[in-house]
């Protein structure tokens, strides 16, 4: 039994990557240790600030007002001086994002500087990762790289948020954002291991309309990332709402992380093997969908716990053919890696302007956060739209 097993674990896992694709493995799980820390506990920090809902919803809007504004500039950036370079001023741009975040309770006018910093974070870091997949990872194991590449934060998400939990709980918030800020620095030694890679061409704007052109169906697709929105800002305190505690959030997040890897791994060799990633992003989609618009539902610790359970293994599932088809049109040619991915930034980010507005009205005229997230199960299942090659 051991050794049919051995024989059929390499067709879950990537075979012979490159050194740069290896180097982004490194990178990945140690910078997603990092992020999976503070994750869920940003906006609980601010909600414990005394920001209502509808001002938290605020501050994630005035990060992708500017994200959307600030994302060529990142792109710009990596096509001069590498995407490397560009990933590492990034990681600067993170510890500054949460130390600002911190001394918010000191200063409230950082409440509104704050948001520049994380967008700066997202700008200069994205459009570099996205294009350094794009252009190193194998045609013929791109789901299985995008699978194990995904499977590697999942790795993270596994062991942060405990560990986020207990040294908010026991030592707090400064010492939880100092040692993130670490380990986010730290994680840039893996990528500086070979020369860095720069863009073939420059990045211009007519080679964004290009794109913008040639898939704008996908604009409106990637709005489905409504839903990763609600993960970073409502739903995370609506958890602590419930459970009343910083360990036991951390250990509600780390359990149902564990449920989605195998299966995101599965899904992975079936995109390479069989194809079908339009099939699986839609009903994978509808599916995730539902588990926002039922979200009423969840009025207890063990129900959070389910339906965090749902939301982790539906968006591991419909992560890995979503992110290996938009890796894959990235990499149709020379000039299209960085465009495209800034193409994909924009559109979420817009779609995430859509949805923080939207979420502010509905609060300001119901107070009622359920209806909120069923609004965002409405916008997920726009990731149906996304085409290959549109």
């Amino acid at each position: 039994m051991l050794s049919n097993f051995k024989n059929h674990l390499p067709h879950y896992f990537t075979t012979h990557p490159n050194r740069e694709v290896t180097e982004v493995y490194w990178f990945t799980i140690i910078s997603n240790l990092a992020l999976s820390m503070v994750f869920i506990f940003e906006p609980v920090y601010l909600y414990t600030l005394g920001y209502d809902f509808t001002k938290i919803m605020e501050f994630f809007l005035m990060v992708y007002i500017w994200y959307a504004a600030l994302v060529v500039f990142g792109a710009k950036f990596a096509s001069h001086y590498g995407y490397k370079h560009a990933i590492f001023l990034s990681n600067i741009f993170f510890v500054m994002y949460w130390f600002g975040l911190y001394f918010i309770k000191a200063n409230s006018l950082l409440f509104y500087v704050t948001p520049i910093f994380f967008a700066l974070q997202k700008s200069w870091f994205w459009p570099a990762f996205n294009a350094d997949i794009a252009v190193n990872a194998k045609r013929s194991q791109r789901g299985r790289e995008i699978g194990v590449l995904t499977a590697l934060v999942q790795v993270a998400f596994i062991g942060g948020p405990l560990l986020g939990g207990v040294i908010s709980e026991r030592f707090g918030f400064s010492s939880l954002f100092i040692a993130a800020g670490a380990l986010v620095l730290l994680s840039s030694y893996p990528l500086f291991s070979s020369p860095d890679i720069y863009a073939k061409r420059e990045f211009t704007f007519k080679r964004l309309w290009q794109v913008c052109r040639k898939y704008f169906r996908n604009f409106f697709g990637y709005w489905g990332f409504a839903e990763d929105l609600m993960l970073m800002s409502l739903w995370p305190i609506y958890m602590y709402i419930v459970v009343r505690d910083f360990e036991s959030l951390g250990l509600i997040s780390t359990i149902a992380t564990i449920v989605g890897t195998v299966i995101m791994l599965y899904v992975g060799m079936i995109i390479d093997r069989q194809g079908g990633r339009h099939r699986i992003i839609l009903e994978s989609s509808v599916f995730y969908a539902m588990t926002w618009v039922l979200r009423f539902l969840a009025s207890g610790v063990a129900l959070v716990l389910g339906f965090d359970i749902l939301t982790k293994a539906a968006k591991n599932v419909l992560n890995v053919p979503m992110n290996s088809l938009t890796y894959e049109n990235a990499a149709v040619d020379g000039e299209s890696g960085l465009a495209y991915s800034v193409f994909f930034e924009f559109s979420l980010a817009i779609g995430k302007i859509v949805t923080a507005l939207a979420s502010i009205a509905i609060l300001a005229y119901t107070n009622n956060i359920f209806l909120v997230f069923a609004f965002v199960g409405i916008l997920t299942m726009f990731y149906g739209l996304l085409r290959k090659h549109a």
